[in-house]
């Protein structure tokens, strides 16, 4: 998943960080005046500008874990990782306690075989089944 501005990347990752509970290294591109002459990019609509260094890490529960860089400097994130944030995240949501409604929500597994191309016959033989089903 992308996005076209800095903040949209990070809450894409921020996301992820969290629906995973899992840490994130969200890693980003540095365009610098050089990169921009050198690839000759700023007439361009995109890489026209210095800057793109958004990096950031980012926890199981989606807290930043690093501060903010400027996003003309180039450097490398560092981060304490406390691995026990990830079994915390992972117990706030808990789909098999009591938070489990299967009235609500289940998954149904379909073992069937099923043809790669089907005609519109069966299609259509499908559909009027569907409404009525043969007695």
């Amino acid at each position: 998943m992308w996005s076209m501005s800095a903040e949209g990347c990070q809450t894409l990752s921020r996301t992820y960080a969290i629906e995973s509970s899992a840490f994130v290294l969200h890693c980003t591109a540095l365009i610098t005046n050089r990169g921009i002459e050198t690839h000759d990019s700023s007439h361009g609509l995109i890489m026209c500008s210095p800057g793109g260094g958004t990096s950031a890490i980012f926890g199981p529960d989606g807290r930043r874990l690093t501060e903010p860089v400027d996003e003309t400097t180039e450097t490398i994130m560092y981060a304490d990782l406390d691995m026990d944030s990830i079994n915390r995240a992972k117990m706030f949501a808990d789909c098999t306690g009591h938070y489990s409604r299967p009235g609500l929500l289940r998954l149904n597994v379909d073992t069937e075989i099923h043809a790669v191309v089907r005609s519109d016959r069966s299609i259509e033989k499908q559909s009027k089944e569907a409404v009525m089903p043969p007695l």
